[in-house]
């Protein structure tokens, strides 16, 4: 079901919403028309042609994508580096900060970025793979930036994303020093770590060697801290319906006492 949010974003998009008896309508006219595949949509053609080139392919029928001006491209960018550099450098984050909360806010219908709490994620404030994308071209136009299509995934908050677009606008990530290590190479193998549990009491790595290598049985009957009826769970005759004929497994001992919520 659909929220306003929801319904504000799609109608920005230029869809429309239609009511029952235009649904009913339009339903007749395609079954009565005999072509196999037909959708029916009302478009805004208005709020479409707003979007540029950002309309979506399958529309560029209807609304061409705008022609750029030469010498307007990346504007926007240069005034913000020109704004963020009159700036005092603690005060910077904070203005970035508010150009990413009023993206969210244009994408998902908010009134203003006041309205968006910046260290709720993305995907909690209503974000989805569309409106993702439309968030990262904004955000692109607005920054002069060429920042990745999985950008709420990959900096999962506005207050993250903003420290992310201010270290890009200044330069000022920082090259990691990588300290290369000889490598020991008459042990090309090296297992600094493992850990197994397996039936039959196997709870390390040595376990594990030792019933390979003794050959031993892990089978054992069934456990008695899982909460299970025993009595009505077995009947070796196998006659009795939603019963197991067999009485013994391979199980994991103590998980019983597993702690979930730990």
């Amino acid at each position: 079901k659909l929220d306003d949010t929801d319904r504000n974003r799609i109608e920005r998009d230029g869809v429309r919403p239609l009511s029952a008896d235009d649904g009913l309508a339009l339903f007749d006219a395609a079954v009565a028309h005999g072509d196999p595949a037909l959708v029916p949509i009302k478009l805004d053609l208005r709020a479409l042609r707003g979007h540029g080139d950002q309309v979506p392919e399958v529309l560029r029928g209807l609304v061409p994508a705008a022609r750029r001006r030469s010498g307007t491209a990346g504007a926007g960018s240069t005034e913000l580096r020109r704004t963020l550099a009159a700036l005092p450098e603690d005060e910077r984050e904070q203005a970035v900060l508010d150009l990413v909360l009023a993206q969210v806010a244009v994408v998902l219908g908010f009134a203003s970025g006041k309205d968006v709490d910046a260290r709720r994620v993305f995907s909690e404030l209503g974000f989805d793979s569309l409106t993702a994308v439309q968030f990262r071209n904004a955000l692109n136009e607005a920054t002069g930036l060429r920042l990745p299509a999985t950008l709420v995934f990959d900096y999962p908050s506005p207050a993250v994303l903003a420290r992310k677009v201010l270290d890009d606008l200044h330069g000022t990530q920082q090259d990691v020093r990588v300290r290369s290590v000889d490598a020991a190479w008459h042990e090309p193998i090296a297992i600094v770590g493992m850990a197994c549990r397996y039936p039959g009491g196997v709870g390390s790595p040595e376990d594990l060697w030792g019933v390979v290598a003794e050959g031993r049985d892990v089978v054992s009957g069934f456990p008695g801290d899982r909460g299970w009826d025993l009595a009505s769970l077995v009947d070796v005759t196998g006659e009795r319906p939603d019963s197991s004929y067999v009485d013994q497994g391979g199980f994991l001992y103590g998980a019983g006492e597993f702690d979930c919520g730990f």
